[in-house]
Formats: C-alpha cells, sequence, structure tokens
C-alpha cells in the first residue's frame, strides 16, 4: 500500500473513531477483517454519516454489556463516483460487505457476484429497493429495514378507518414526496377508496409556481366536492404552503375552509409542527420499524441526548448483526462455501441480542430482536415492522399531538 493510500486510510478511520470511539480506528488498522463497512464520503454526506454512525456506537454498546468482543472491521469511503468493485478486490478472508445506506443495488450485486460476498443493506427504503427482485445474485443481498411502502399502506389504512374513502391526491412534481403518490393511490384503490380525478392520471400534478394549473386544480377540487385531499409534499412545501393559505381564506374545497381533509404523504419528523389549522389531518407516526426500537431509542437518547430515527436504528442493527456474524465460525451454504447469514432463521421467536450471541456461539440458527425491522430477513427480499400513521391534532398550547384514533400496521 502506498503511503498516501495509507494516509487516506488513517484519516478516514480517524472521522469513524471520533463519532464511535477508538475502537474503530484500532479494527481498521487490522491488516486483514473479515467485515467491510462502506460509508459514502461526498461532501453532503456528513449528516447521514453521523446518524449511522451514532446508531452503531449504541449497538456496540449492547454488544460489550453482554461480554462479547466488538466485530473487527475495516472501515471505507466510497465516494459516488466509484465503484465498490474497484474499491474491494477479492480476498479469501473477506466475506461480508456493509453498503453504504442508499446504495447502488446494480454495483454491490456485481461486487457480490464476482467476489463471492455477501451484502449487507443497512438502509434501502425507497424506489431502487424496487429493482431488487430483478438483478442476478440478489440472494446475497440482504435488506436490514423495511421498504417505504410499508409505511404507505400504515398511511391508507389510517385514512380508511377514519372513514375518508374519497380522495383527490395532488403531488408537486419536484417533490420527493411525490415518488409515493401512485403508491398510495394503487393501495386506497386496492382497499377500497375511490379517487377523483379529472385528468388522464389519477395523481394531479402541480406545479405551485404555475398559476393556471394550480387555479384548475382548486377549480376541480371544488367541484369535485372530495371529502380527502392526498398531499404529496412537505408541510412547509410550496404547494402544501398555498393550498393551505387558500384553504382557510375559503377559496379551495367545497367545503373550505372545514373540509376537506388533508393526508400527507410526508415523513414523520416532517409532521411534528404542524401549523393549527381548522380542518382534520393526518399522516405518519412513525414508520415501519422493529419490536426492539424502544429500548433502542432510551439508550440512544441517553448517550446522544436526541431522538433517533431510522438510519440511526440501521446503524444499531447493523453493530450487533456483526457481532452475531463474528460470534462463530460461519455456517456453510449448500454449494460449500462461508455463509456470514446463514445463521439467520427468519421463522423463529425473536430473543434479545445475549441470547441470540449464546445461540450463535452453539451453532444455533435465530431471529435477533431488532429495533429496524421484525429482522425476518431473507436474502434479496425486504424485512418488514410495525409502521403507525393517524390523526394528528395541532393546537395552540400543544402543536401537534395524536388524538388516539391512530392505525398500527404490522405490514409484511
Amino acid at each position: 500500500m502506498s503511503s498516501s493510500a495509507q494516509r487516506s486510510r488513517y484519516s478516514w478511520s480517524c472521522v469513524v473513531a471520533a463519532a464511535i470511539g477508538c475502537q474503530a480506528l484500532v479494527s481498521s488498522a487490522l491488516p486483514r477483517q473479515r467485515v467491510v463497512v462502506m460509508l459514502p464520503s461526498a461532501s453532503g454526506d456528513a449528516t447521514l454519516r453521523d446518524r449511522f454512525l451514532q446508531g452503531y456506537a449504541v449497538g456496540e454498546t449492547t454488544v460489550r454489556a453482554c461480554g462479547h468482543p466488538l466485530p473487527t472491521v475495516r472501515w471505507m469511503a466510497l465516494r459516488p463516483d466509484q465503484s465498490p468493485l474497484e474499491q474491494l478486490p477479492r480476498h479469501s478472508d473477506q466475506h461480508l460487505v456493509v453498503a453504504p445506506p442508499s446504495a447502488d443495488l446494480r454495483a454491490f450485486s456485481d461486487l457480490s457476484q464476482q467476489n463471492g460476498l455477501s451484502v449487507l443493506l443497512p438502509y434501502q427504503r425507497g424506489e431502487s429497493i424496487d429493482t431488487l427482485r430483478g438483478l442476478k445474485g440478489r440472494e446475497k443481498l440482504w435488506p436490514l429495514v423495511p421498504s417505504i411502502q410499508e409505511d404507505v399502506k400504515a398511511t391508507v389504512e389510517a385514512t380508511l378507518q377514519a372513514g375518508w374513502d374519497r380522495a383527490m391526491v395532488v403531488a408537486d412534481p419536484s417533490a420527493l414526496e411525490a415518488t409515493l403518490s401512485m403508491a398510495f393511490v394503487d393501495h386506497y384503490k386496492a382497499s377500497g377508496g375511490l379517487v377523483e380525478s379529472y385528468e388522464p392520471t389519477p395523481v394531479q400534478q402541480v406545479d405551485p409556481t404555475d398559476g393556471q394549473r394550480l387555479d384548475r386544480f382548486r377549480k376541480d377540487m371544488t367541484w369535485s366536492w372530495a371529502g380527502t385531499v392526498v398531499v404529496a409534499d412537505q408541510p412547509d412545501g410550496p404547494l402544501a404552503t398555498r393550498l393551505r393559505r387558500e384553504q382557510r381564506d375559503g377559496a379551495f374545497g367545497g367545503g373550505a375552509p372545514l373540509t376537506p381533509n388533508w393526508v400527507y404523504l410526508s415523513d414523520s419528523a416532517t409532521l411534528r409542527d404542524l401549523p393549527q389549522v381548522p380542518w382534520q389531518q393526518l399522516g405518519l407516526e412513525h414508520p415501519a420499524r422493529g419490536d426492539d426500537w424502544l429500548a433502542f431509542a432510551e439508550a440512544f437518547n441517553r448517550r446522544w441526548g436526541h431522538t433517533p430515527d431510522l438510519l440511526a436504528a440501521a446503524g444499531y442493527d447493523t453493530a450487533r448483526v456483526l457481532a452475531l456474524v463474528e460470534a462463530a465460525p460461519l455456517p456453510v451454504s449448500d454449494d460449500g462455501l462461508p455463509d456470514p447469514m446463514g445463521w439467520v432463521s427468519p421463522d423463529q421467536d425473536a430473543v434479545d441480542l445475549c441470547s441470540a450471541l449464546r445461540q450463535r456461539q452453539r451453532g444455533e440458527s435465530l431471529r435477533l430482536k431488532a429495533a429496524a425491522s421484525d429482522f425476518r430477513l431473507r436474502g434479496g427480499m425486504t424485512p418488514s415492522g410495525q409502521a403507525a400513521a393517524g390523526l394528528l391534532m395541532a393546537t395552540p398550547s400543544d402543536p401537534m399531538k395524536a388524538d388516539g384514533k391512530r392505525a398500527d400496521a404490522a405490514t409484511g
């Protein structure tokens, strides 16, 4: 290894060590590790890395509490323009690589096939996960968190439980939330909901800067007298802000300002400070996650002083999975090769980490009680989890709280 490459490697190790402690620096200096963890290194990825590594550090704490050594891993930086295959030459001692959050699945599929590696996908939730089924060798790709489709299903279920079975769906085409609008329509209609539309498609694509298009949608909404509008935009996004103002002024919807009711297709974190309005609002309370979430969230808050998100939970579960991988010799697959995830048994009852480590040391298969999912892991398939959606109330004294009418969807 050249001196410049060594400096780069140790510089990156210091970044990780600053987040999770000296163990990361020590393990990164070891010449050969069976596990490689890749993290994104673009300039805009610092927050993403920190959230993942903070969760990872809490996961390491639980491993130590079980009296078990921490996994030895090699930390690597991966830029968006780099190929993991080029960065990670084939090595007989390496059997598992952890991909960066929101990784290029095709690139890691190629890595898996050419280097004979299993790939853990700690945070893969969006549209890219839908391509997993079409990838060759997908049985060696292991998603760790539920698909965002689970959140959409929970939102649909809560919408129908509220009695809102007739709606118009509107999306700002420039908003990330717009990618969820057709999934909502499909699940809503399949569950008995009626989507109104005067356009060729069921989703009204409305650019909030286009006055004519906005005016046409406003008239369509008034004409339809649909009691619900599904808004694919952030609550403070330009489309949501404009429609909210017009409904308050009585200019949007047949029963304004009291109706239509609103359903947000937005991340639960963006719904914590909704403005007070005279109509009802509904949205995601938390994304699909696992049974160990509460214990993880308490430990995370004690360590870092703030509430974790699902990405942090993915880091937490990753640390514990890697400890389980290294707790005993690797199982052997049907084709006679070491299988770092061969100990996972998705249909067993979930057990706590200390019990899981003991079972692993006895050579037994198991299912871990996890924070990010139900840990019913199968190669090439996403696990499930428990998502919650419901009515969101905003008052002057309490900007937002659930009123108890909520749908907990065990989405699987």
